[in-house]
């Protein structure tokens, strides 16, 4: 089988991870890398191994032929990055968030859909060979009748290091926490109906303490907490008839019966040497760009759109708001 050569795009921490990755692959690999700042992609192509380090995207396409793109490129730059890559009409990874908002999501979505790309966004953590173990284990006791997904940032943390640009921190809802919304419709599918209450106790512009109360369409009662400036972490609890799963952290399962008894769930050996859910992603994204056919578990664009949305409605944007 000849393997399928990745073109990526930025040379930081999220590159260094899925590079990582790809150590587990012989059948997918990186043949050029293109960045902004030169030193950071020649010392990633050293260390790895990618043959080839370019200026200039134009150029790495026309001369390297890839057969997908990556875009790993920070979350203010995401938009634009993205705009431009969709161009050459290869496949396409995008690093999650696509984009700072719904809808600059949509247009990347609209975009990529108008040329028929595929495209896949990166929420990793729905490739943790723990939930799908986790799954398993509900649905081997009878049906998921709850989800409840505890999705609290440390704010604190994130202004006091001064990493993020203001206009990353003001949309922090979308660019990380969309993380762990995710995994509501990952666990239970689309949401049915949804009531929420977002309060602004910190100055942060689409709230920073969330609760929300919703239906998921495979029929389970669900519920997101956030408190922002409290420490606490995420933490998923799924709910099934005589059986309940918790992941806290999300790398670290367990499920206990009705006896009370409980069970460690292990994750794979690649969820243990790379990290978590990487390898599965990379693995999923190679037989996207082989066949173009998404695996049940993969966000395209269009998918990531639809977390983005949710995130909407549970912010200061949601249905019932109140704010002190």
């Amino acid at each position: 089988m000849q393997a399928v050569r990745l073109g990526l795009i930025g040379a930081g921490w999220i590159a260094r991870q899925h590079l990582e990755a790809l150590r587990g692959f012989a059948d997918i690999k990186a043949v050029a890398i293109v960045s902004r700042t030169r030193s950071k992609a020649e010392a990633l192509a050293a260390e790895y191994g990618i043959p080839a380090v370019y200026d200039d995207l134009d150029a790495l396409v026309a001369k390297e032929k890839p057969d997908a793109l990556m875009v790993l490129v920070s979350e203010e730059n995401m938009f634009s990055v993205a705009s431009q890559a969709i161009q050459y009409g290869l496949p396409l990874f995008i690093e999650k968030p696509a984009g700072l908002s719904p809808e600059d999501n949509l247009a990347l979505a609209e975009m990529a859909e108008q040329r028929r790309i595929p495209t896949m966004a990166g929420y990793n953590r729905r490739y943790y060979s723990i939930f799908h173990k986790g799954i398993e284990i509900i649905r081997q006791h009878g049906e998921l009748l709850g989800v409840s997904v505890e999705g609290h940032e440390r704010m604190w943390r994130v202004r006091e290091g001064k990493k993020f640009s203001e206009r990353v921190m003001l949309d922090w809802i979308f660019a990380n926490s969309t993380h762990t919304i995710d995994l509501l419709r990952f666990f239970g599918g689309e949401v049915r109906s949804l009531k929420s209450i977002a309060h602004r106790r910190f100055g942060e512009s689409r709230g920073d303490q969330f609760a929300a109360v919703m239906e998921l369409s495979c029929g389970a009662v669900a519920q997101y907490t956030a408190h922002w400036y409290s420490p606490g972490g995420w933490r998923v609890v799924l709910y099934g008839d005589g059986v309940t799963v918790e992941f806290k952290p999300l790398e670290s399962g367990r499920w206990t019966n009705r006896k009370f008894e409980t069970v460690e769930i292990e994750p794979e050996e690649y969820d243990k040497k790379y990290k978590a859910g990487f390898w599965g992603q990379m693995r999923a994204f190679g037989e996207l760009v082989r066949t173009g056919r998404k695996d049940a578990f993969m966000l395209d664009l269009r998918g990531a759109y639809e977390t983005m949305r949710l995130a909407q409605q549970i912010s200061l944007d949601a249905e019932c708001v109140v704010q002190k």
